[in-house]
Protein backbone atom coordinates (compact mmCIF):
# COMPACT_ATOMS: atom_id res chain seq x y z
CA UNK A 1 0.00 0.00 0.00
CA UNK A 2 1.31 3.22 -1.11
CA UNK A 3 0.98 5.98 2.28
CA UNK A 4 -0.37 8.96 0.80
CA UNK A 5 0.52 12.27 3.01
CA UNK A 6 -2.46 14.11 4.84
CA UNK A 7 -2.05 17.63 4.86
CA UNK A 8 -1.27 19.77 8.24
CA UNK A 9 -1.04 23.56 6.81
CA UNK A 10 -1.21 26.00 8.54
CA UNK A 11 -5.12 27.72 8.59
CA UNK A 12 -5.39 31.88 7.88
CA UNK A 13 -7.25 33.05 11.17
CA UNK A 14 -9.59 35.00 8.11
CA UNK A 15 -10.37 31.29 7.11
CA UNK A 16 -11.36 29.58 10.19
CA UNK A 17 -15.53 31.41 10.03
CA UNK A 18 -14.96 32.93 14.14
CA UNK A 19 -14.39 29.21 14.64
CA UNK A 20 -12.24 30.60 18.43
CA UNK A 21 -15.26 32.53 18.98
CA UNK A 22 -17.67 29.94 21.35
CA UNK A 23 -21.25 32.47 22.13
CA UNK A 24 -23.50 30.85 25.04
CA UNK A 25 -26.90 30.57 23.83
CA UNK A 26 -30.05 30.46 26.02
CA UNK A 27 -32.50 27.52 25.97
CA UNK A 28 -34.05 25.61 23.97
CA UNK A 29 -31.57 25.35 20.97
CA UNK A 30 -32.62 25.48 17.44
CA UNK A 31 -33.28 22.41 16.30
CA UNK A 32 -32.00 21.18 12.77
CA UNK A 33 -32.32 17.63 10.99
CA UNK A 34 -29.47 16.99 8.73
CA UNK A 35 -28.82 14.33 6.33
CA UNK A 36 -25.63 12.80 6.67
CA UNK A 37 -23.86 9.27 5.68
CA UNK A 38 -21.93 7.15 6.96
CA UNK A 39 -18.63 7.49 5.02
CA UNK A 40 -15.19 8.60 5.80
CA UNK A 41 -15.71 11.97 3.47
CA UNK A 42 -17.70 12.56 6.82
CA UNK A 43 -15.48 12.95 9.20
CA UNK A 44 -15.27 16.77 9.42
CA UNK A 45 -18.74 17.29 10.12
CA UNK A 46 -18.40 14.12 12.87
CA UNK A 47 -15.26 16.34 14.30
CA UNK A 48 -17.92 19.30 14.74
CA UNK A 49 -20.88 16.66 16.10
CA UNK A 50 -19.46 14.99 18.46
CA UNK A 51 -17.05 18.22 19.65
CA UNK A 52 -20.11 19.82 20.67
CA UNK A 53 -19.49 22.92 18.56
CA UNK A 54 -22.85 22.60 16.71
CA UNK A 55 -24.11 23.02 20.33
CA UNK A 56 -22.10 25.62 21.04
CA UNK A 57 -23.27 27.28 17.89
CA UNK A 58 -27.27 27.23 19.82
CA UNK A 59 -28.01 24.02 17.15
CA UNK A 60 -29.62 20.94 18.46
CA UNK A 61 -28.52 18.48 15.48
CA UNK A 62 -30.73 15.25 14.34
CA UNK A 63 -28.94 13.16 12.19
CA UNK A 64 -30.76 11.93 9.45
CA UNK A 65 -28.44 8.88 8.16
CA UNK A 66 -27.64 7.40 4.69
CA UNK A 67 -29.81 9.22 2.94
CA UNK A 68 -28.84 9.73 -1.13
CA UNK A 69 -29.33 12.98 -2.52
CA UNK A 70 -32.19 12.06 -4.84
CA UNK A 71 -33.85 11.09 -1.71
CA UNK A 72 -33.33 14.19 0.64
CA UNK A 73 -34.07 16.27 -2.02
CA UNK A 74 -37.81 16.95 -1.56
CA UNK A 75 -37.14 16.15 1.82
CA UNK A 76 -35.32 19.22 1.80
CA UNK A 77 -37.38 21.39 -0.60
CA UNK A 78 -40.43 20.26 1.89
CA UNK A 79 -38.45 21.63 4.76
CA UNK A 80 -38.30 18.04 6.30
CA UNK A 81 -34.69 18.04 6.72
CA UNK A 82 -32.54 21.60 6.78
CA UNK A 83 -29.62 20.65 5.32
CA UNK A 84 -27.47 17.94 3.86
CA UNK A 85 -23.73 17.10 3.00
CA UNK A 86 -23.83 15.78 -0.22
CA UNK A 87 -22.19 15.50 -4.15
CA UNK A 88 -23.83 18.05 -6.91
CA UNK A 89 -25.68 16.18 -9.61
CA UNK A 90 -28.60 16.51 -12.44
CA UNK A 91 -31.13 15.93 -9.61
CA UNK A 92 -29.71 19.29 -7.69
CA UNK A 93 -29.84 21.15 -10.77
CA UNK A 94 -33.98 19.85 -11.87
CA UNK A 95 -35.14 20.32 -8.53
CA UNK A 96 -33.90 24.13 -8.71
CA UNK A 97 -35.09 24.66 -12.46
CA UNK A 98 -38.11 23.24 -11.34
CA UNK A 99 -38.70 25.67 -8.38
CA UNK A 100 -37.54 23.71 -5.52
CA UNK A 101 -36.37 25.68 -2.40
CA UNK A 102 -32.86 24.28 -2.46
CA UNK A 103 -29.40 26.25 -2.32
CA UNK A 104 -26.02 25.40 -2.61
CA UNK A 105 -24.85 27.31 0.17
CA UNK A 106 -21.50 26.38 0.92
CA UNK A 107 -18.12 24.48 -0.87
CA UNK A 108 -16.52 20.93 1.16
CA UNK A 109 -14.52 18.66 -0.95
CA UNK A 110 -12.41 19.08 -3.81
CA UNK A 111 -9.89 16.65 -6.02
CA UNK A 112 -6.75 17.13 -4.31
CA UNK A 113 -3.57 16.97 -6.39
CA UNK A 114 -1.64 15.65 -2.82
CA UNK A 115 -4.01 13.24 -2.37
CA UNK A 116 -7.29 11.07 -2.46
CA UNK A 117 -8.59 9.02 -4.70
CA UNK A 118 -11.60 10.81 -6.61
CA UNK A 119 -11.26 10.86 -10.41
CA UNK A 120 -8.68 8.01 -10.77
CA UNK A 121 -8.35 5.85 -12.95
CA UNK A 122 -7.86 2.34 -11.28
CA UNK A 123 -6.73 -0.99 -13.12
CA UNK A 124 -5.72 -4.39 -12.51
CA UNK A 125 -2.36 -5.10 -11.50
CA UNK A 126 -2.95 -9.01 -13.59
CA UNK A 127 -4.11 -6.98 -16.57
CA UNK A 128 -2.03 -4.37 -16.70
CA UNK A 129 1.67 -5.14 -14.10
CA UNK A 130 3.31 -2.13 -15.45
CA UNK A 131 0.22 0.37 -14.78
CA UNK A 132 -0.62 2.84 -17.09
CA UNK A 133 0.56 6.33 -18.33
CA UNK A 134 -2.52 7.46 -20.38
CA UNK A 135 -5.86 6.48 -21.54
CA UNK A 136 -4.89 5.56 -24.83
CA UNK A 137 -3.47 2.69 -22.90
CA UNK A 138 -6.72 1.46 -21.85
CA UNK A 139 -8.21 1.70 -25.48
CA UNK A 140 -10.97 -1.42 -26.03
CA UNK A 141 -10.58 -2.06 -22.44
CA UNK A 142 -13.94 -2.36 -20.18
CA UNK A 143 -13.99 0.31 -17.61
CA UNK A 144 -16.47 0.46 -15.12
CA UNK A 145 -18.44 4.32 -13.96
CA UNK A 146 -20.86 3.96 -10.91
CA UNK A 147 -24.21 4.51 -10.65
CA UNK A 148 -23.64 8.59 -10.11
CA UNK A 149 -23.30 10.71 -13.74
CA UNK A 150 -20.12 12.59 -11.64
CA UNK A 151 -17.89 9.58 -12.69
CA UNK A 152 -18.94 9.96 -15.98
CA UNK A 153 -17.80 13.39 -16.13
CA UNK A 154 -14.49 13.02 -14.93
CA UNK A 155 -14.58 9.77 -17.23
CA UNK A 156 -14.86 12.29 -19.87
CA UNK A 157 -12.41 15.02 -19.22
CA UNK A 158 -10.26 12.17 -19.06
CA UNK A 159 -10.64 10.70 -21.93
CA UNK A 160 -11.23 14.15 -24.04
CA UNK A 161 -8.21 15.42 -22.70
CA UNK A 162 -6.31 12.58 -25.22
CA UNK A 163 -9.07 13.04 -28.21
CA UNK A 164 -10.58 9.58 -26.99
CA UNK A 165 -14.39 9.12 -27.09
CA UNK A 166 -17.20 7.10 -25.06
CA UNK A 167 -17.52 4.33 -28.22
CA UNK A 168 -12.69 3.84 -27.85
CA UNK A 169 -14.05 1.90 -24.26
CA UNK A 170 -16.77 -0.55 -22.98
CA UNK A 171 -18.21 1.15 -20.40
CA UNK A 172 -20.28 -0.07 -17.87
CA UNK A 173 -22.43 1.17 -14.42
CA UNK A 174 -21.38 -0.58 -11.31
CA UNK A 175 -21.55 0.05 -7.71
CA UNK A 176 -18.37 0.51 -5.51
CA UNK A 177 -17.79 -2.11 -3.84
CA UNK A 178 -18.89 -4.41 -7.08
CA UNK A 179 -16.29 -2.58 -9.18
CA UNK A 180 -13.10 -3.40 -6.71
CA UNK A 181 -14.79 -7.11 -6.67
CA UNK A 182 -15.16 -7.10 -10.43
CA UNK A 183 -11.70 -5.96 -11.06
CA UNK A 184 -9.86 -8.37 -8.70
CA UNK A 185 -11.96 -11.23 -10.45
CA UNK A 186 -11.29 -10.43 -14.44
CA UNK A 187 -14.57 -9.01 -15.07
CA UNK A 188 -13.20 -5.37 -16.03
CA UNK A 189 -9.87 -4.16 -16.31
CA UNK A 190 -10.28 -0.44 -14.29
CA UNK A 191 -12.86 1.65 -13.01
CA UNK A 192 -13.04 5.44 -12.09
CA UNK A 193 -13.18 5.87 -8.28
CA UNK A 194 -16.52 7.81 -7.25
CA UNK A 195 -15.06 9.79 -4.39
CA UNK A 196 -12.64 11.37 -1.89
CA UNK A 197 -12.88 8.45 0.33
CA UNK A 198 -9.67 6.97 1.81
CA UNK A 199 -10.90 4.27 2.92
CA UNK A 200 -9.05 2.29 0.00
CA UNK A 201 -5.56 3.39 0.65
CA UNK A 202 -6.12 1.02 4.10
CA UNK A 203 -5.82 -2.16 2.12
CA UNK A 204 -4.43 -4.09 -0.46
CA UNK A 205 -6.63 -3.72 -3.59
CA UNK A 206 -4.72 -5.61 -5.84
CA UNK A 207 -4.98 -2.53 -7.87
CA UNK A 208 -2.76 0.24 -9.52
CA UNK A 209 -3.62 3.92 -10.16
CA UNK A 210 -3.49 6.12 -13.16
CA UNK A 211 -4.73 9.01 -15.14
CA UNK A 212 -6.36 11.34 -12.44
CA UNK A 213 -8.34 13.89 -13.05
CA UNK A 214 -6.81 16.11 -10.47
CA UNK A 215 -3.94 16.95 -13.18
CA UNK A 216 -6.68 18.21 -15.63
CA UNK A 217 -9.01 20.00 -13.03
CA UNK A 218 -6.48 20.74 -9.62
CA UNK A 219 -8.91 21.22 -6.53
CA UNK A 220 -11.89 20.86 -8.50
CA UNK A 221 -14.90 21.13 -6.01
CA UNK A 222 -17.35 18.23 -6.22
CA UNK A 223 -19.37 18.38 -2.94
CA UNK A 224 -21.31 21.31 -1.29
CA UNK A 225 -23.14 22.04 1.62
CA UNK A 226 -26.97 22.34 0.40
CA UNK A 227 -29.77 23.91 2.69
CA UNK A 228 -33.33 23.75 2.09
CA UNK A 229 -36.83 25.60 2.33
CA UNK A 230 -36.32 25.47 6.73
CA UNK A 231 -33.32 27.86 6.49
CA UNK A 232 -33.38 29.49 3.39
CA UNK A 233 -36.54 31.10 4.49
CA UNK A 234 -35.49 31.47 7.79
CA UNK A 235 -33.44 33.36 9.55
CA UNK A 236 -29.51 33.82 8.06
CA UNK A 237 -27.90 33.80 11.10
CA UNK A 238 -29.32 30.09 11.64
CA UNK A 239 -27.53 28.58 8.65
CA UNK A 240 -24.77 30.97 9.53
CA UNK A 241 -23.95 29.15 12.65
CA UNK A 242 -24.63 25.98 11.29
CA UNK A 243 -21.40 26.64 8.80
CA UNK A 244 -19.19 28.30 11.52
CA UNK A 245 -19.77 25.62 13.90
CA UNK A 246 -18.87 22.76 10.67
CA UNK A 247 -15.80 24.63 9.23
CA UNK A 248 -14.40 24.96 12.63
CA UNK A 249 -14.57 21.25 13.19
CA UNK A 250 -13.31 20.39 9.62
CA UNK A 251 -10.14 23.32 10.19
CA UNK A 252 -9.28 21.31 13.57
CA UNK A 253 -9.74 17.09 11.32
CA UNK A 254 -7.59 18.87 8.97
CA UNK A 255 -5.13 19.82 11.33
CA UNK A 256 -4.99 16.15 12.40
CA UNK A 257 -8.20 15.71 15.41
CA UNK A 258 -9.89 12.34 14.51
CA UNK A 259 -13.37 11.87 15.47
CA UNK A 260 -14.63 8.83 17.19
CA UNK A 261 -16.46 8.34 14.02
CA UNK A 262 -13.78 7.36 12.22
CA UNK A 263 -12.74 4.29 14.89
CA UNK A 264 -16.06 3.20 14.72
CA UNK A 265 -16.46 3.15 10.89
CA UNK A 266 -13.04 0.96 10.90
CA UNK A 267 -14.12 -1.54 13.35
CA UNK A 268 -17.37 -1.82 11.28
CA UNK A 269 -15.65 -2.17 8.00
CA UNK A 270 -12.45 -4.12 9.39
CA UNK A 271 -10.20 -1.57 8.62
CA UNK A 272 -6.63 -0.79 10.41
CA UNK A 273 -7.72 2.55 12.42
CA UNK A 274 -3.88 3.47 12.40
CA UNK A 275 -3.66 3.50 8.74
CA UNK A 276 -7.11 5.76 8.71
CA UNK A 277 -5.50 8.20 10.92
CA UNK A 278 -2.45 8.58 8.73
CA UNK A 279 -4.62 9.06 5.99
CA UNK A 280 -5.13 11.52 3.42
CA UNK A 281 -7.13 14.65 4.63
CA UNK A 282 -6.21 17.09 2.03
CA UNK A 283 -9.72 16.65 0.16
CA UNK A 284 -11.62 18.73 2.57
CA UNK A 285 -12.57 22.39 2.10
CA UNK A 286 -11.43 24.91 5.03
CA UNK A 287 -13.57 27.89 4.65
CA UNK A 288 -16.47 26.70 2.33
CA UNK A 289 -15.70 29.25 -0.71
CA UNK A 290 -17.97 27.36 -3.52
CA UNK A 291 -15.92 27.04 -6.66
CA UNK A 292 -18.18 29.02 -9.36
CA UNK A 293 -16.30 27.96 -11.97
CA UNK A 294 -16.39 24.28 -11.47
CA UNK A 295 -20.27 24.20 -10.82
CA UNK A 296 -20.59 25.90 -14.23
CA UNK A 297 -18.47 23.45 -15.84
CA UNK A 298 -20.19 20.65 -14.44
CA UNK A 299 -23.91 21.99 -15.10
CA UNK A 300 -22.75 22.50 -18.48
CA UNK A 301 -21.88 19.41 -19.07
CA UNK A 302 -25.13 18.47 -17.64
CA UNK A 303 -26.87 19.82 -20.35
CA UNK A 304 -24.72 19.02 -23.38
CA UNK A 305 -25.21 15.24 -22.09
CA UNK A 306 -29.54 16.05 -21.52
CA UNK A 307 -28.98 15.03 -17.77
CA UNK A 308 -30.35 18.77 -17.27
CA UNK A 309 -31.55 22.08 -19.11
CA UNK A 310 -29.00 23.55 -20.67
CA UNK A 311 -28.02 26.97 -20.57
CA UNK A 312 -28.49 26.88 -16.93
CA UNK A 313 -26.38 29.79 -14.31
CA UNK A 314 -24.76 28.44 -11.69
CA UNK A 315 -24.99 31.40 -9.63
CA UNK A 316 -28.70 30.51 -9.58
CA UNK A 317 -27.96 27.22 -7.77
CA UNK A 318 -26.31 28.94 -4.99
CA UNK A 319 -27.16 31.22 -2.26
CA UNK A 320 -24.30 33.16 -0.58
CA UNK A 321 -26.04 35.11 2.01
CA UNK A 322 -24.99 32.55 4.48
CA UNK A 323 -21.17 31.83 4.45
CA UNK A 324 -21.11 35.64 4.39
CA UNK A 325 -22.96 35.53 7.14
CA UNK A 326 -20.71 33.28 8.66
CA UNK A 327 -17.21 34.90 8.01
CA UNK A 328 -18.35 38.30 9.92
CA UNK A 329 -17.03 39.14 12.95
Amino acid sequence: MRRRNFLALPIPAALLLNSDVTRAYAAPLVKLRISATSRLTMCPFYTAYESGYFADAGLDIELVKDMGTAQSLPLLAGGKIDGTLSSFGPPVVNAIVRGARVRVVAGREVISSACGTAGTIFVSVKRFPHGIQTMRQLKGARIALSQSPQTTFWFDVLIQAEGMRDNDFQTTKMREGERVLALRAGGIDAYVSSDADFSTEARDLGVSSGPRVSSLLPNYQFSHIMFGRTLLDGPVDTGARFLRAYFRGASEFLQGKTPKFMDEYAQKNDLDPKLLREGCRGTFERDGTIHMKDLQLYTDWMGANALAPAHVNAADLVDNRFLEAARRP
